[in-house]
């Protein structure tokens, strides 16, 4: 299968890196490989789409030629490569030798639970909502067209949303010639999101044992359990943003090329990759911006303003080909009009309405599996708290296309999952941190780390609607916490007694999330058909899906019209893009997007969502609907 090149490619641009430059350690070694492996990706899947060349053929000989170029560096380097592989292994056992008993417990749960997240990823197909309507139905017209470029649709996220991990799942489903590994995207990046806190968590002084806390804080977060077997971005992007902050430390002590390099890179990519980057990001840009021109004055060095502007040109360069395309189409790089933005802005902003972000959105981690009252007694509070400060809670200006608030109501659904444990324990550690502050123990990356989540957490909420799926989006957040929340259980021994008191409900809470997935659950419905598996989570489209799909392969059709909501599901019926020729062709598209190039091509049916006629008349042609019963979708041939 041509998706093993992607991995001989990794490894060898981890070899070729660990003999040729001087990187302090496995794991930044290992994050450096991600991130240029990451790079790779954006440039190949660049070229191969101005050239119309996306491809299996153009990819597959794209990486086989990297990955041969690298295997002959090693091999021209071949005492070198054996020495490092030698001291890696070495390394390793060592690591391995000096773990305790709580050691090996906390690593051996950790395991069996990213096990169960990977084979989940494996088992099941791409099923979330985003991931019907735009993740993955992006996908299928980028393949079709071989090109990126941007097209008429009803769902123009699938244009102007950041498209870095989709471009990673594109090039696994072209290579693999399925979407049977799409979901593992997210599952690598966690690992490497796990390394990434690690190195954090080293950087703060901590010994072994606080870098394995550090794992089980990680894997048992239920947004991110939920996530790291799906087709999601929200792992993806908390590891590049984790990582912008990894090198921003770093370079604190080590102002070199190299991290400014890193910088450029973990940015360039983040944005890329979801929009929360542009919350995220901006504190942690904001405290790079402090060292470099702290380093200016101390040193009157202008290296490091040359480095500094690396690291933006590399950061453009890496959004060039996404910014060129929005602003061609709308005149504007986010490719967002005025009414798409103000659907996700607050509209209206106070220091009353901002507390009351924040407590709505804290409100969301108070749901407990299996335990009803611990959200219905957090919604009274929360109502009740807003009723004696005036305000109205569902205030349309705030709330997302004027939903009524409610917290913790998606308890087992990765779109909205409470992470009640790791926020209990966030709190704690908030007020730790202060209090120790005010005692005199002021360890300055703390206190930086601690600043970073203040303002991320304050912005995000000053900045975005109220959304019932906020605590999918706020992943970053809980990741970032973690080495902070290392650190207290470090110098607070009662802290650190809860920890431990608590470790094994947080451990039996995470298994309990994995087998009660909404999208992905352990039971029966791993053993059902492939294709019944895409409607897990909202089982009342399979019939219909199912019927129109079969009838389009059964007919040959390869040029499909569509005519969809804005939140309709597309993706279920080109699932076979990757191993045959289908094409999504919007029609009738009344949006910003009809002023793309369209596709000529002649429509051989029509599926809608929208329209239940006996008939659609389209450029000379009539199509009879042939399934007018149906309640939810229709095929006219």
């Amino acid at each position: 299968m041509g998706i093993i090149i992607l991995l001989f490619c990794f490894i060898s641009i981890f070899l070729s890196l660990g003999i040729s430059t001087k990187i302090s350690g496995t794991k930044e070694l290992l994050i450096i490989s991600a991130l240029s492996f990451s790079a790779i990706v954006v440039f190949l899947t660049e070229i191969s789409s101005l050239l119309h060349r996306l491809n299996y053929q153009f990819l597959l000989a794209g990486w086989s030629l990297l990955t041969v170029a690298l295997i002959i560096y090693l091999y021209l380097n071949n005492q070198k490569t054996r020495d490092f592989t030698t001291n890696l292994w070495v390394d390793i056992e060592k690591k391995l030798a000096y773990l305790t008993k709580t050691d090996k417990i906390f690593l051996t749960a950790s395991g069996i639970i990213l096990l169960l997240i990977f084979v989940a990823a494996l088992v099941y197909p791409s099923n979330n909502w985003d991931s019907m309507t735009y993740h993955m139905a992006r996908i299928t017209s980028w393949v079709s067209h071989q090109s990126l470029a941007h097209y008429p649709t009803d769902i123009t996220r699938q244009l102007y949303q950041p498209p870095f991990a989709e471009l990673v799942i594109m090039n696994f489903g072209i290579l693999s010639r399925s979407d049977n590994f799409s979901n593992t995207v997210q599952f690598i990046f966690l690992l490497f999101t796990i390394i990434t806190i690690i190195s954090i968590v080293e950087l703060l002084g901590l010994n072994r044992t606080y870098k394995i806390i550090a794992i089980v804080l990680a894997v048992t977060i239920p947004e991110v359990i939920l996530q790291g077997s799906s087709t999601q971005n929200d792992i993806v992007v908390a590891f590049f943003i984790l990582t912008s902050l990894l090198f921003t430390i770093k370079s604190i002590k080590e102002p070199c090329l190299k991290n400014y390099v890193v910088i450029g890179l973990c940015t360039g990519l983040g944005l890329l990759t979801k929009g929360t980057a542009y919350i995220y990001l901006p504190p942690i840009l904001l405290l790079f911006g402090i060292i470099v021109l702290k380093q200016l004055i101390k040193n009157r060095n202008y290296h490091y303003l040359w480095y500094a502007l690396v690291a933006m040109v590399i950061t453009i360069g890496l959004n060039a080909g996404h910014f060129s395309r929005n602003y061609k189409l709308t005149h504007n790089i986010l490719g967002t009009d005025q009414a798409e933005s103000k659907l996700y802005a607050n509209q209206k902003m106070s220091p009353t309405l901002l507390f009351s972000s924040v407590i709505k959105n804290a409100g969301l981690h108070t749901g407990v599996m299996f335990i009803k009252p611990a959200a219905t007694f957090s919604d009274k509070v929360i109502y009740k708290l807003h009723d004696a400060m005036g305000i109205d809670i569902n205030y349309t200006t705030v709330n997302y296309r004027d939903l009524k608030y409610s917290a913790g109501t998606l308890i087992t659904d990765e779109n909205g999952a409470s992470n009640p444990f790791h926020f209990l324990l966030i709190a704690a550690v908030m007020f730790l941190v202060v209090y120790n502050f005010l005692k005199g123990r002021r360890d300055i990356k703390v206190i930086l780390l601690f600043l970073i989540i203040l303002l991320q957490g304050l912005f995000f909420c000053y900045y975005l609607r109220w959304q019932p799926w906020h605590s999918r989006l706020q992943i970053p957040l809980f990741l970032i916490a973690i080495p902070i929340i290392c650190y207290c259980i470090n110098i607070n021994s009662g802290f650190r007694k809860i920890f431990y008191w608590l470790s094994p409900a947080i451990l039996i809470y995470a298994l309990l999330v994995i087998f009660h997935s909404t999208q992905r659950p352990y039971s029966k419905q791993m053993f059902a058909k492939r294709y019944a598996k895409y409607f897990t989570g909202n089982i009342t489209l399979c019939d219909e899906y199912t019927g129109i799909t079969e009838s389009m392969q059964k007919s040959g059709y390869k040029n499909i019209g569509l005519i969809l909501g804005i939140d309709d599901w597309e993706y279920p019926f080109f699932t076979q893009c990757f191993s045959r020729q289908i094409n999504p062709v919007y029609i009738n598209v009344d949006n910003f997007s009809k002023a793309a190039p369209s596709v000529q091509v002649n429509i051989d049916c029509i599926v809608s969502t929208t329209v239940n006629k006996a008939f659609i008349d389209y450029k000379g042609r009539r199509y009879a609907n042939k399934l007018a019963r149906n309640k939810i979708v229709w095929l006219y041939e």
